[in-house]
């Protein structure tokens, strides 16, 4: 004997229940309708319909003055006010908690926090929470999303309402431990989803098979079957009662019914009513024939072929028909004509379109796909897989927006993200289209036939190798023209010595001096002080940039990277030249310029002076120089001293006086000699000494 037990929580939520009801008390009073689909639930929605109650997908299809029902799952602030702007009268049925998670979202970004919505990403109520957690939220699905959450220092976690608890502990868990920091956490999950997905589990644990009822667009629904699934190894999701099969239950005798929160409660009566009166022992006879549903891999043998296809048998009381696309889409159906025969055995897959009074539709390609789902293997939390991928085409979302690439993968169709495919923004995809491409698988989920591939972190790998290998490549060229010039450096120092007369090359000239270059790479300083013995002489007196000159290596300082140089040096002193004219016992005419305490200085030609020591000045003894001599005063000195090294002239004025008197003395002496007495003759001898 069947035992039937429904669970103890199950059916319309709160916050479904006051959408319903407020949208069937407003039926046949307003005009106008559901912004998207009031509730997950195909079957109401098209009640709805029937009672004037349209579901439309855009505000665009509303007029002047019609009423616009928001759906339970609520909308962003833009749509609230696109409403008012297009003269909308707006009936809110946003669930109560689901409002409460948008005003959370939308006070933690308000206070500083970084706002990340746990909940599936495609979810109308996710898509509403992000709206008013501002453009700088994100959302999270799974635990290997949270590589994308930036580093921030405070987090705002807020839970899609009909989120299963567990995993978004699991991933809570996972986020504090990637990403510390301060967390505000608001545990926005409905209570009667808690409470049903409790209620599932248990009732999961109690029976033999579960039947879960729901729409399968309906997320809470979904984590129900999930839940069940992993209780009870017979776990059935459907719609309606009328897809019930009695071999559903074979060899059961407690059977389980929940369902989402979305569901009414008549379709809970109507799979109790369908499972009570089922004759189980002719149904079960029943089933003995093939059953036929969307999904089913059949094996079949080919019996005719026409413009249409090709006819299959496969122990069905319906024949099956593959159509030539289904078949094998690359080839022509003339090809296909050709090489296809009766008797040829085929697996194929039943596709959706198939009626019990027609030909069962089939698929050799889907049935393929599948087979091959069976070779890709899981790819564990975390892990990513290496692969070569081909494009095959580009995927557009229902607003013909470019969204991603579909690829060929380990014998499958992946999907790469739009941002995936290069590091940079892609306007046009259509050259990648047949190209293969190197990738990483990223995602594996085999019960949804679903593989993603992403290209970013190998072309960030590839960037960063090219750009290390750049550093590297730039850094051997910086030191080997470093050691090019230091060797360079070294030779130009060892081949010239300080002393040595060099040519040399202005390469620049200062305020203070010339640059001249002696040796390849080695340049030496000329200062101001070195250019000309004439020390009002300049830089740019002397020479220009590119001008050749002889200069003398006076010191070469290694340690310190330093030459002296000098072109005075190489030039021969014109004082020298002019004072060397001059020589000791030389009587000259000098003109008296500056006096000294010590002496006088006379002008002996344009460069030459020399000094009169005030003890040669006069016979007499005097106090200072001009006692005896004037300014401008020319006077005849003789010679007495030469210094050249030292530029140093010594002159005497008393000196030509006494010579003059001397000679005078001798003149007299000479004539006078004989008539003197011998006393006056002894005097004058005494007088010349």
């Amino acid at each position: 004997m069947m035992e039937i037990k429904v669970a103890e929580c199950c059916g319309f939520c709160y916050g479904v229940k006051r959408a319903v009801n407020m949208a069937q008390e407003a039926a046949g009073h307003i005009r106008g309708g559901t912004l998207g689909p009031l509730i997950h639930n195909p079957q109401l929605i098209g009640e709805l319909a029937q009672q004037g109650i349209a579901c439309k997908e855009s505000l665009d299809q509303f007029s002047f003055g019609d009423t616009v029902i928001f759906r339970s799952h609520g909308v962003g602030p833009e749509t609230y006010a696109e409403a008012e702007q297009k003269g909308l009268q707006i009936l809110d049925a946003t669930c109560p908690n689901v409002r409460l998670a948008q005003k959370k979202a939308a006070q933690a970004a308000a206070d500083g926090y970084f706002p990340v919505i746990v909940g599936e990403k495609n979810h109308p109520e996710v898509k509403s929470i992000l709206k008013w957690a501002g453009k700088n939220a994100i959302c999270v699905e799974c635990i290997k999303d949270i590589s994308d959450i930036p580093q921030q220092e405070r987090y705002g976690v807020i839970i899609q309402t009909t989120f299963e608890l567990q995993k978004f502990e699991d991933i809570l868990q996972a986020m504090q431990e990637q990403r510390p920091g301060e967390y505000r956490v608001e545990r926005t999950i409905c209570l009667a989803t808690a409470q049903r997905q409790k209620a599932a589990v248990k009732l999961a644990s109690e029976s033999d098979a579960v039947v879960v009822i729901g729409g399968r667009n309906s997320a809470n629904t979904r984590h129900l079957f999930e839940l069940v699934q992993e209780h009870c190894s017979k776990a059935y999701h459907i719609e309606t009662a009328g897809e019930l099969r009695s071999n559903m239950f074979r060899d059961c005798h407690k059977i389980g019914i929940t369902e989402g929160a979305s569901t009414p409660d008549r379709l809970i009566k109507e799979a109790i009513i369908a499972m009570e009166n089922m004759d189980f022992e002719s149904m079960l006879n029943e089933s003995m024939e093939v059953e036929v549903y969307p999904g089913k891999i059949v094996n079949g043998t080919v019996i005719q072929l026409d413009k249409d296809g090709i006819y299959v048998s496969f122990g069905y009381r319906h024949d099956g028909l593959i159509t030539y696309a289904e078949w094998n889409p690359a080839v022509d159906p003339e090809e296909l004509m050709a090489t296809v025969k009766p008797g040829d055995e085929v697996e194929a897959k039943v596709i959706p379109g198939s009626t019990k009074s027609d030909f069962v539709r089939l698929s050799k390609v889907k049935a393929e796909r599948d087979a091959a789902w069976k070779n890709v293997p899981e790819l564990a939390e975390g892990e990513k897989r290496p692969t070569t991928v081909k494009v095959l085409r580009i995927i557009k979302n229902k607003a013909k927006n470019i969204v991603g690439l579909g690829v060929a993968v380990e014998g499958v169709e992946g999907f790469m993200p739009a941002s995936h495919v290069e590091l940079r923004r892609v306007e046009d995809f259509t050259p990648y289209l047949g190209q293969e491409l190197q990738a990483e698988i990223i995602e594996v989920d085999l019960e949804k036939k679903r593989i993603v591939v992403s290209r970013r972190d190998l072309l960030k790998a590839e960037k960063e190798a090219k750009a290390k290998a750049w550093r590297e490549q730039r850094e051997a060229q910086i030191a080997a023209r470093k050691e090019a010039r230091a060797a360079a450096e070294e030779a130009a120092y060892n081949s010239v010595e300080e002393g040595q007369v060099v040519p040399g090359k202005v390469v620049k000239v200062a305020e203070f001096g010339l640059f001249v270059e002696v040796g390849e790479g080695l340049v030496g300083l000329v200062h101001n002080t070195e250019l000309s013995w004439d020390r009002n002489v300049k830089a740019a007196d002397v020479a220009k940039e590119g001008d050749e000159v002889t200069v003398l290596v006076k010191k070469i300082d290694r340690e310190n990277k330093r030459v002296a140089l000098s072109i005075k040096a190489t030039l021969e002193d014109p004082w020298k030249v002019e004072a060397g004219q001059f020589h000791i016992g030389d009587i000259v005419e000098a003109e008296v310029v500056r006096f000294l305490p010590f002496g006088a200085i006379v002008k002996l030609s344009d460069k030459v002076e020399g000094l009169v020591h005030i003890s040669e000045i006069a016979q007499e003894r005097i106090a200072k120089p001009d006692d005896a001599l004037e300014l401008g005063q020319i006077v005849k000195a003789e010679v007495i001293k030469m210094d050249l090294d030292s530029k140093k002239i010594g002159l005497s004025i008393s000196k030509v006086k006494r010579d003059a008197e001397k000679a005078e003395y001798r003149s007299y002496i000479g004539k006078k000699n004989a008539s003197l007495t011998q006393d006056l003759s002894e005097q004058l001898e005494n007088l010349e000494k």
